[in-house]
C-alpha cells in the first residue's frame, strides 16, 4: 500500500488458511476506509480477534490497537507501540450465562481471567513482536460466553457475547469407526481399522453427521518420519506431517439425512501431499521418509464467523469501500468473537497405502519408503 500521511489502519487477524485452523493457523488483513473524518476527535476503537476453542489446551486473542498518525504510514506500521497496548493496559476476562444466571465460566472458575504474552509473527507490514492475550483455562462447549476488554488507562470497556459450540460426533461412518491408532498387535485386516486410499483412480467418500455449526472443513493430516543421516542417535526420526485440506461446507451443504460428504479420488491425496512435501525445505541428511499415521480433522464454526469471512472477503467491485465487522456491543470495537471446534480420529495406515507414496508419481521423489523400509523410487 502507498504511504499516505494520514491513514487509520485496522489490524486483525483473519481465520482458515488451512482450518476452519488450527488451527491451528493465522493470516492479517488492513483494510482503509475513504470515508474518515482524519480532524476528527480521536475515539479509542480497538480491533478484536477473538475466535475460541474449547478443545484446545491454549486460547489466544489479539486485540490491538487503531491507530491515526501524521507520519509514514508504513513507517508506523513497524512500531510496535502503535499496534501494541502495553503491558497490563488491557484487562481481558470472560464469563459464563448458563439459563440467564451467571455459572463456572471454567472448571471452579467463575470468571477466566487471560494474560498477556508476546508472539513472533512473520515479517511484514507490521512490527513482528505481537502482544496476545491468552488463557489454559478449558472452557466449556455449551452455555454464553461474554467477553469483556477493560482498558485501565481510558477505563473503557468494550462487550461482546457468544455461544459456545461442541464439536460433532462423527462415530457413524467410516473411517472415524474402527480401532483408533495404534493398532493393537492381532487386530483383524479390516478397513474399519487400517485406511487404505491406495486406488488412485477410484472415488472415496467422507462422510458425517453435521451440528449446528454453520461451516464445516475437512482436513486429512498424513503423519510421517524422516530418517536423519547424521541424527543423535544416528536413528534419529523427525516426526512431522502434510495436510490434505479439502474446501469448506456450509449448513446448506447437509443432506435431508443431516450428514455432509467429502468426496476425492485417491490420486487426489497423492498430488495434495506432494505439493506440501515440496514446500518443505529437503534437508540432505534425509535417508527416506515414511508415513505411520493418518489424522481426520474436522473443524466447525459459528454464522458469526461465516459473517465475518463474507465481511473480510476482498471485494470484487468498482466500489472498494468495505464496510467493518464488528459483533461487539454498540460496534465499540470492530472485530469478532465467537466460537469454533474441532474433532479429531486418528487411525492406522494400511501398508498397501504406506507402500504407495514410494511409488506414485506426486510422491516418489521425496524419498519415501515403502512399508517394509525400502525404497523403491519412481517407476
Amino acid at each position: 500500500m502507498n504511504s499516505v500521511k494520514k491513514m487509520q489502519y485496522i489490524y486483525a487477524l483473519k481465520f482458515f488458511k488451512h482450518i476452519l485452523v488450527l488451527c491451528p493457523a493465522i493470516l492479517l488483513f488492513n483494510s482503509c476506509k475513504n470515508d474518515l473524518k482524519l480532524n476528527a476527535p480521536y475515539k479509542e476503537t480497538p480491533s478484536i480477534y477473538a475466535v475460541l476453542n474449547p478443545q484446545d489446551k491454549v486460547n489466544m486473542i489479539r486485540i490491538n490497537k487503531v491507530f491515526l498518525g501524521e507520519s509514514d504510514a508504513n513507517a508506523m506500521a513497524q512500531v510496535s507501540d502503535s499496534i501494541n497496548y502495553q503491558p497490563g493496559e488491557l484487562r481481558v476476562s470472560l464469563k459464563r450465562i448458563v439459563s440467564n444466571n451467571y455459572d463456572y465460566a471454567s472448571p471452579g472458575l467463575m470468571e477466566v481471567v487471560f494474560r498477556d504474552s508476546i508472539i513472533q509473527a512473520k515479517p511484514g507490514a507490521f512490527n513482528q513482536n505481537q502482544r496476545v492475550y491468552v488463557t489454559s483455562s478449558p472452557l466449556f462447549t455449551w452455555g454464553d460466553y461474554v467477553l469483556t476488554v477493560y482498558n485501565n488507562h481510558t477505563k473503557n470497556t468494550f462487550t461482546a457475547k457468544a455461544s459456545a459450540l461442541d464439536s460433532i460426533h462423527p462415530y457413524s461412518y467410516a473411517p472415524f469407526i474402527g480401532v483408533a491408532y495404534p493398532v493393537p498387535p492381532g487386530t483383524p485386516i479390516d478397513p474399519l481399522n487400517f485406511v487404505d486410499y491406495s486406488t488412485v483412480g477410484q472415488t472415496y467418500k467422507i462422510r458425517y453427521k453435521a451440528n449446528s455449526s454453520k461451516i464445516y472443513q475437512l482436513v486429512m493430516r498424513l503423519h510421517y518420519y524422516d530418517s536423519l543421516l547424521n541424527g543423535n542417535p544416528p536413528s534419529y526420526k523427525n516426526y512431522t506431517y502434510a495436510d490434505y485440506s479439502f474446501s469448506n461446507q456450509y449448513s446448506q451443504d447437509i443432506s435431508t439425512q443431516g450428514d455432509l460428504v467429502n468426496s476425492f479420488k485417491g490420486q487426489d491425496v497423492f498430488d495434495a501431499i506432494g505439493k506440501a512435501v515440496s514446500q518443505v525445505p529437503f534437508n540432505g541428511d534425509v535417508v527416506g521418509r515414511r508415513m505411520y499415521k493418518i489424522q481426520f480433522l474436522i473443524y466447525t464454526s459459528s454464522h458469526e464467523y461465516s459473517n465475518y469471512l463474507q465481511f473480510a472477503a476482498p471485494s470484487l467491485s468498482i466500489n472498494q469501500e468495505k464496510h467493518l465487522y464488528s459483533n461487539f456491543d454498540n460496534s465499540a470495537a470492530i472485530g469478532i468473537f465467537t466460537f469454533r471446534t474441532r474433532c479429531s480420529v486418528v487411525k492406522e495406515m494400511d501398508n498397501s497405502f504406506i507402500s504407495a507414496f514410494a511409488t506414485n508419481k506426486s510422491t516418489c521423489s521425496y524419498k519415501f519408503f515403502n512399508a517394509t523400509m525400502n525404497l523403491p523410487g519412481c517407476q
